[in-house]
């Protein structure tokens, strides 16, 4: 099974880590990755086994926040790529509005992510350009980089064509 495809365990994971994110906001707003990651340790989950349970639990502690909290955590390779998707579906969605997401181009490697992102789309969203720039902050804080480059609307039509 190909990485990404409907029932690869990784996106699996990602899934249930992204619909259980937010648990913890039931017990308080402040920190609530926390308590989300509390809950998931702790609470009964019949399907998922121990280990998929601490390994859900780490993602959602690692969706918010600084990141060296679980740089020793048991975190593997594809579970920082994991955490990566988390923390930017979390950055780009935190408004909760319907607003059309913009082109993006997204690469990885051992070193970390870059992500071109619209010149003109950071324009108008620039609280969420101030995050990439703390997220980025957070990435090189653990010796991963994240670099965020803007793009032409040129080069961002490009991008829209190749998805």
């Amino acid at each position: 099974m190909a990485p990404g495809e409907e029932g690869d365990p990784d996106r699996l994971m990602l899934d249930w880590a992204a619909r259980l994110s937010e648990v913890g906001l039931s017990i308080a707003h402040a920190q609530y990755h926390k308590h989300s990651a509390y809950v998931l340790s702790n609470a009964d989950m019949p399907g998922f086994s121990r280990m998929e349970q601490q390994r859900l639990a780490r993602l959602v502690l690692a969706h918010r926040g600084k990141l060296g909290k679980v740089q020793d955590a048991g975190l593997e390779g594809t579970d920082w790529l994991l955490v990566f998707a988390l923390r930017l579906a979390a950055l780009f969605m935190r408004s909760r509005s319907d607003a059309p997401l913009p082109p993006l181009r997204v690469a990885g490697d051992a070193a970390g992510f870059t992500i071109e992102v619209p010149q003109s789309w950071l324009d108008d969203n620039p609280l969420t350009g101030a995050a990439l720039e703390s997220e980025s902050e957070a990435w090189r804080a653990v010796g991963m980089k994240l670099l965020v480059s803007a793009v032409s609307d040129r080069r961002a039509a490009q991008i829209a064509k190749i998805a």
